[in-house]
């Protein structure tokens, strides 16, 4: 049976790799704000369901970036990767330095995901976000997408796999400590 610290170490990097592909197609999709009627705004793409809309661009999808969020939110999701690939050695080695760093990244990786989706909650709160794609019609609001609660899972997960991980780390070095 392997080591107690092993086991945290290994089920810690499992949630943060479940997490980093929450992130992934949090970063991937465009529905970060969406308005019910097929309209979605994401980090790099805003999209039309239709010809109605004030911006007349017609239907489809349109680049357009939101560089905070985007930023913020791609640096967290390499972070995490490296993250979950430092946990995974940390466990086979038992390297000091590389637990420490599995920590750091999947904190500093936790940080910037919730930044993103913190400063989202700014963005969404302008008048030509929450009520697009017509800014004349005040009829129906833009609501948070399914990519913006896909990102609050994953910062969820994140901090399960970092509170996981962290315990691992403990209990390792309470065991080497005490031999």
């Amino acid at each position: 049976m392997p080591e107690f610290h092993k086991l945290m170490l290994f089920v810690g990097a499992g949630i943060g790799a479940f997490a980093l592909l929450l992130l992934i197609i949090s970063v991937a999709t465009p529905a970060w704000a969406d308005d019910g009627n097929g309209n979605t705004i994401g980090l790099f793409r805003r999209c039309f369901a239709n010809n109605l809309s004030s911006y007349q661009q017609g239907p489809g999808c349109f680049s357009e970036n939101r560089t905070t969020q985007g930023g913020l939110s791609v640096f967290g999701l390499l972070l995490l990767v490296f993250a979950v690939f430092a946990t995974i050695a940390a466990a086979f080695t038992g390297n000091a330095m590389l637990l420490l760093a599995s920590l750091g990244l999947m904190f500093f990786s936790s940080m910037f995901v919730m930044s993103a989706y913190a400063t989202w909650g700014v963005y969404a709160r302008d008048p030509a976000t929450y009520t697009f794609p017509n800014n004349l019609n005040i009829t129906s609001y833009t609501s948070m997408g399914y990519s913006y609660n896909l990102c609050v899972a994953a910062h969820f997960f994140l901090w399960t796999a970092l509170t996981i991980v962290a315990f691992g780390v403990g209990n390792h070095w309470g065991a080497e400590r005490n031999s």
